[in-house]
This record gives C-alpha cells, structure tokens and sequence, in this order.
C-alpha cells in the first residue's frame, strides 16, 4: 500500500468523529481541481437564499435546501436499490432508492446526477427524466438529524454493472418495480424514510411508465388526484347552491351595513379546497384499501362523504377559534375577530365581541348544514357512521371544555379528548367511512381501525407538539399558543408533572395576568431541556410504527397499503 494510500484510509477512518473538521468534507476534488462541496439553501418557494457545505447542513435545525432522487432501472426493466453505509451520519444502513445528492450552485440537475451516480456507483445513466418535479419531504433520523430537501425524484437507466463506493454504499440489488413496492409496503422500516413517500405516486408520474410495464392496464382503483378534483367540485357546487338560495331570501352579498361579505361568500372563501385535505385524503385511502374501483355508485359516495368532511373540518375550526379565543386560523384572522372587527369599524351598536362571537357560530353553522346537505342522500348505514363521527367531535369539544373549567389535570382525560375532537374524525373515522363504501370485510376492517387508532394518537400528539414549539410563521398561530391558553393537553399533563423549579413558576404564569414576557419562552425551553420534546417525538414514531405493522393484511390492497404509509408519515411529521 502506497504512502498515499494509507493516509487515505487513517483519513476514512477518522470519518465518524472528525467528519466536520475535515477539508475534503467541504471540498471535493474534480479532474484534479478542488471544488467547493455546497448545497443550495432554498425560501419555501424553492428560490434559492444562499449556499452551506454539504458536510455541515444536515444537523438537528437543518435548513430548506435542494436535493434530488433517482430511480435508475435496467435493459429488464428492474430498478436498483442501494444500502446506505453504516458510516452515513443519518439513516446508516437502510435500503433506499438508487440515488440521492445535492446539485452543487450552478450545477443543472440532470449534471448533478450523472456526477453523483458515477461516484457513488461508479456507472453511466441516460435518459435521464423528472417523474416528481415539486416533491418536498421533511423526516428526522433516530440521532435527531434532520432532511429538510425540496428533492425532485429522477428516473434514469443504465447498462452497467454497479461499483460501490463502500463509503456511500454497503449493498446493491436489481428489483422488479413490483417486488419493490411490496417489500416498501410490507416492511417500511427497512428502508429511506423518502423512499417510502416517493414510491406510492412515482409509478404514475413516470415520464413513459414503469420501464418494462409501459403496456400494462392501469389499475381499477381512483386516483387521489381525482377524488381531490371531485371533492373541490363538489365544493364549489354547494357553495353556488348556498348563494344562490341565500339571494332568493332577498338577502344580497352587498346589502349588510357591517358585514362585508355575506356569510355564503365568507365561507366560499375559507372552503376553497387549497388546504392539506387531511380528511378527504383518509376517506379516499380507505376505500382505496378496502377495493374500492372508480366509476361506481360507491366512489360516488366516497367522495360526497370527502367533501363533507372538509366542511365538518371548517366548522370545527370556527366554533373552536371561538371556544378558544384565537385571533388567527391558518395565517390569517380568525372569523369571529374579523367578524368583530368589521362591527368595530362600522360602529355599529352593541358589544363587537358578542357579535363577532355570534356570527362566527352563524357560520360554522352554516358550514356544517352543508356537510349534512352532501350527506343526506347516502346509504342508511353511511349515514349512521357519519352520525357517530359528528357526535364523537362533539363530546371531544364538550369534554375539552369542561376539562379545563374544572382543571382536571388527568393523563387519561387529556388522551380521551384528543383522541375523540382531533384523532377520531381527522384519521380513524374518515378512514373507516371510505372502507365502509368499499365493503370492507372484518379483518380487514379490525387492521384499517387499529391503523386509524394509532396514527390518530400520532397526529393528535403533533398537534399538540405545535401548540407549544410550533414555528407561527408556518403554523399560522402564535407561538406557545396552547400554553397560554392553558389547554390541559398530554404535553401541559407532562409539564405540571415533570418541570420544577423557574421552569414550573413560569408554567403557573403563562396565560395569567401574572405572565411575563419571557415566560412562554422559558416554559418551552424548560420542557425541551426536560426531555419532554424528545419523549413526544419518540412517542410518535412508535405510533406510526404500530400502525405501519396493522397494514400487513391480505384483505388490504397494495395500492391502498401505500397510500396509507405515505399519509402516516405525511401527518406524523407535518409542521404546521
């Protein structure tokens, strides 16, 4: 072995505990010139703020940055999938796709990924295409490393014979798209938290598809897409029908001396189908899994039943913006504060908060008559199953409140109560209903609840994790906003329970007119510095874990399997 050699192999094997320190970490060496190694930082519109060292941006806060996937296939139509390193500071030694990297400033993509296959892989591609050019994903690895990639997902091919770099890559295999998939949807553990979310829409986004299956018949079951494009018809069809009804009492959008919208109006704009459709997602999904085809009377259903829910959603949102006395929903204020505000500038009589108050309630109201205008021509059955999902969101609401009249400091009532106003009709119940229209059989009923159960508790749980560290630029509410509003949420329970000294005084003063400027700030730091962050966040892992494991039944769709891992993850790890 040469001198220059062994330096080579002492400098590898310093890799794990140096690897900030080292220089070949932030250059990289090309045609024998030294090239800066940077990643693209990025605004959340994707134009680019700035440049950082590749070796020194993944950490705990990484920031927004551009990346990209590939998915390489062969002359037989088989994709390789790759091992990732045990020395790899994030996601050591899991199987992902053929590819990642980070094109340098400057760098076409399509050039980045050629660069990169050659030095991970030591091998040609070509026809190189996008298949998903806006997909974005956020995860955290077990040590706490962060991916934070606007991360366009690539297909290539290639006719040669991998070489691995044994410092990128551990293992390599050529698989059938199909085996792959499977393996994804029965294992999702194993393999690259990205891998797991590109796979389930990449098969439809390819350019030409699936190589070797470019004729193959396309499946029975609805798109998302599609039943996302009914739903928002469907909106906007109850919406026409409420002005038009609203103008025949003799009451015009410009008639009201305070408001200035109508009520119909006001809710056109709040229900206008550009939010994360959580609910209509999940109804989608379950029918999906359950064998649910498009073009039936059944799909029909589904998607009325998803357009309901969004509405249910809306007038949750406006009752409990009053029950809580927020001021902003999403970014913006909230009904009842616009509704105040508006009598406050007319100066109209009476009390303005009483009647922002009041007309915030008229509009949920009317929200919620026409989710039951959508419902109301289903099957009985359906019908009594959205029944139990209404009366189950509002004994949730009714118990939260109560809860904190009465300072109930309970583990088990905290737990109950987001289980039944945010996990149940967020997750399990819409999930449930698309089953239902599907025809669902009993054990694949018993796995799709049990799913539903635990990634409720995981997306509860995030909501609460926002309420008291959530970014307000993202989120759309003020920081710490449950602490100040004093929720006894499952983190507030673990508070009370865990902090001490100034971090527990702070707690007893937030959301008093005792609190001070510094308090929501300190209380939050308190409960990081408590292990309180990190125990919610373990937590939600395991949920999500749990619930992946309840989707290895025979009675589930493949399909419907991997729409459901890509939405666990999608409201596990959402911000906002």
């Amino acid at each position: 072995m040469s001198e220059l050699d062994l330096m080579r192999v002492v400098t590898d094997q310093a890799t794990t505990t140096h690897k900030m320190d080292r220089i070949d970490d932030i250059y990289a060496v090309e045609d024998g010139a030294r090239v800066a190694d940077e990643v693209i930082l990025v605004d959340d519109e994707g134009r680019q703020i700035g440049t950082a060292p590749r070796s020194e941006v993944h950490t705990p806060q990484t920031p927004l940055h551009r990346a990209f996937s590939v998915y390489i296939f062969d002359a037989d139509g088989r994709t390789l999938i790759t091992r990732r390193a045990l020395t790899k500071v994030a996601w050591p030694g899991v199987w992902s796709n053929s590819c990642c990297g980070h094109p340098r400033p400057g760098e076409p993509t399509p050039e980045a990924i050629t660069r990169r296959v050659r030095e991970e892989l030591g091998i040609r591609v070509r026809d190189i295409e996008v298949a998903l050019s806006d997909f974005r994903y956020r995860a955290v690895d077990a040590s706490g490393v962060v991916e934070n990639e606007i991360c366009p997902v690539y297909v290539a091919r290639s006719d040669d014979e991998p070489i691995p770099d044994p410092d990128e890559v551990m293992d390599h295999a050529w698989v059938s798209w199909d085996d792959a998939v499977r393996s994804l949807a029965s294992a999702p553990q194993v393999f690259s938290p990205w891998m797991v979310l590109q796979t389930p829409p990449l098969r439809d986004a390819m350019p030409h598809g699936v190589p070797g299956q470019e004729g193959a018949s396309p499946p029975a079951s609805p798109s998302v897409d599609d039943t996302l494009s009914t739903v928002r018809q469907l909106l906007v069809a109850e919406a026409e029908w409420t002005a038009t009804f609203w103008a025949s009492t003799g009451l015009q959008p410009g008639d009201d001396p305070v408001l200035k919208q109508n009520l119909p109006t006001w809710l056109a704009a709040l229900v206008d189908g550009s939010g994360k459709l959580i609910r209509p997602r999940m109804c989608h999904w379950g029918y999906v899994a359950a064998g649910g085809a498009g073009g039936t009377t059944a799909y029909s259903d589904v998607c009325r039943a998803a357009a309901a829910l969004e509405l249910l959603h809306v007038f949750a949102l406006i009752h409990d913006d009053v029950m809580d006395e927020s001021e902003w929903r999403r970014g913006r204020i909230s009904a009842h504060a616009q509704a105040r505000d508006w009598h406050t500038g007319a100066g109209a009589l009476g009390n303005a908060q009483r009647f922002g108050d009041n007309i915030a309630i008229l509009l949920g109201d009317l929200a919620h008559m026409q989710a039951d205008r959508l419902v109301s021509g289903l099957p009985t059955d359906f019908r009594d199953a959205w029944h139990e999902l209404c009366t189950e969101l509002i004994a949730g609401q009714s118990a939260d409140l109560t809860g904190a009249a009465a300072l109930s400091r309970s583990f088990a009532q905290a737990e109950r109560v987001a289980r039944l106003k945010s996990g149940a009709y967020t997750i399990e119940r819409p999930l449930l209903l698309g089953a239902l229209a599907a025809g669902i059989d009993e054990k694949g009923h018993t796995a799709l609840h049990a799913y539903g159960l635990k990634v409720g508790r995981a997306f509860a749980l995030r909501d609460d994790i926002l309420g008291v560290w959530g970014d307000p630029t993202v989120t759309g509410k003020p920081g710490g906003d449950d602490l100040r509003s004093r929720k006894p949420t499952v983190l507030w329970m673990a508070a009370e329970q865990g902090l001490a000294g100034a971090g527990l005084e702070a707690l007893h003063r937030v959301g008093t007119d005792a609190e001070g400027g510094g308090d929501v700030l300190a209380v939050q730091q308190a409960m990081v510095d408590a292990g309180m962050r990190a125990d919610a966040e373990t937590q939600v892992s395991q949920w999500v874990e749990s619930a992946l494991a309840d989707l290895e039944c025979d009675s589930l769709s493949v399909q419907g399997v991997e729409g459901l891992t890509l939405m666990a993850h999608r409201v596990a790890w959402r911000d906002a």
